[in-house]
């Protein structure tokens, strides 16, 4: 017997994201897409939904969309006709809402939707997933901008359903650790292995619903702003240090601990852009989004990207496999906040230059812990060092473990920044 689906992808999100220029544009651009799902699926909530998974909660849910770009349903006769007139329905009230014409509005947004019939033992997501991604890569980029200007709303325009609360971001400073914030993408590891249990697929649903919520708050609770949650897929502003006195790679465990609870088999990836207020936003994003597509989601997968670039033009990066328990967990050791205001910034600035000029020869000592040892017994051996014995074996353990001293430098060059180094 076979069972029809009605399938449907909405666009381009990306581009539109990549046009911004202020966090309130990215804000809007995000949750335009998702209202404007939502408003569709609305009209069909009484239909068995595959994905996403249909909450009554989440109809009433305006700090954050939590509608991504694709829905697939269990279909009944007249439901494609029908389906049409909704979308003509829901971009009308768009357009009246942005005062634009209808005719830009529908122009400018890709919303392409198929029907099939499917046997019932068959996997619906693994089944119309190809035909979406095929309409995707035929989307055309309008040439009206009429849209994207109307999301730009300046101070006195006319309040339409993008007056969302009084927390939407209009300055970064707002969530910056001493003039610098985050942008984080975070994207799911093996997904397709988990959606491939289709006696599951409406637990899986739901815990992707839960998953995105549960994140919210967590990033709300550290202080950051949730852009997108949608499906496995997070785009969010955040401090470089949380209200917790902890750093960004904590709340990223946090998040990544949830999600690993819920899908056994997955794990979480993330990207992040580290930057100065002033940076230009559009750079932070795709930076962001290169962190955990080309670096953190490159060959074993289940990492973490970062790239911190100061006021001056430095940068700095590595990438953390978080797949590896010994050098995650020292990992994040090194990055937590010790809650004393002493000032390390001197001691931090001698151990990470020492580092820097003898990466020859640590490099030929790291897999010998006695002569890593001896190395820092010899250049550290100061009066002043020893308050800093503890640190020390734990940094030669980093060292000793990961093999990786581009990783170590770059994760000491974290923590002089954080302690105050800025330039």
């Amino acid at each position: 017997m076979k069972q029809s689906y009605i399938a449907l992808t909405i666009g381009p999100i990306y581009k539109t994201l990549s046009n911004a220029k202020k966090p309130k544009e990215l804000f809007s651009s995000s949750y335009i897409f998702s209202y404007i799902m939502k408003n569709i699926i609305l009209k069909f909530k009484d239909r068995k939904f595959i994905i996403p998974y249909v909450d009554e909660k989440a109809f009433n849910e305006n700090k954050v969309g939590l509608f991504h770009d694709r829905f697939i349903f269990k279909s009944q006769n007249g439901d494609l006709e029908k389906l049409q007139k909704v979308i003509d329905e829901v971009l009308k009230n768009v357009s009246q809402n942005l005062d634009i014409s209808f005719e830009a509005v529908k122009d400018y947004l890709q919303i392409n939707y198929i029907q099939k019939e499917l046997e019932e033992n068959k996997n619906p997501i693994l089944k119309l997933t190809p035909y979406l991604d095929t309409k995707e890569l035929f989307f055309q980029v309008s040439q009206n901008n009429d849209f994207v200007s109307k999301l730009r709303r300046k101070k006195g325009d006319k309040d339409n359903f993008l007056t969302l609360d009084k927390n939407i971001i209009d300055d970064l400073k707002k969530l910056s650790s001493n003039n610098y914030y985050c942008v984080v993408h975070a994207d799911g590891d093996k997904m397709g292995e988990v959606i491939k249990d289709i006696e599951n697929i409406s637990n899986i649903s739901k815990n992707l619903f839960e998953y995105c919520k549960n994140s919210y708050q967590l990033i709300q609770d550290f202080g950051g702003q949730t852009i997108f949650a949608g499906g496995d897929d997070l785009l969010f502003f955040a401090p470089v240090v949380g209200k917790d006195k902890t750093t960004i790679f904590n709340l990223c465990e946090k998040i990544s601990q949830d999600f690993e609870n819920r899908f056994k088999i997955a794990t979480l990836s993330f990207g992040i852009s580290i930057n100065f207020i002033k940076f230009p936003l559009y750079e932070a994003v795709e930076n962001s989004r290169f962190q955990l597509f080309a670096k953190a989601k490159n060959e074993n997968r289940n990492n973490i990207a970062f790239q911190v670039t100061k006021h001056s033009g430095q940068s700095f990066d590595a990438v953390i496999h978080k797949g590896n328990e010994k050098i995650y967990k020292e990992f994040l050791k090194f990055v937590k906040i010790i809650s004393n205001e002493k000032d390390d910034t001197n001691f931090l600035h001698s151990i990470h230059h020492k580092i820097d000029s003898y990466k020859t020869i640590l490099e030929t000592i790291k897999n010998d812990k006695a002569k890593l040892n001896n190395f820092f017994d010899n250049y550290f051996n100061g009066n002043e060092h020893n308050e800093y014995r503890e640190f020390f074996d734990s940094l030669i353990d980093f060292i000793y473990i990961s093999q990786d001293l581009n990783m170590v430098y770059s994760t000491l060059r974290f923590i002089k920044f954080v302690k105050g180094d800025k330039k």
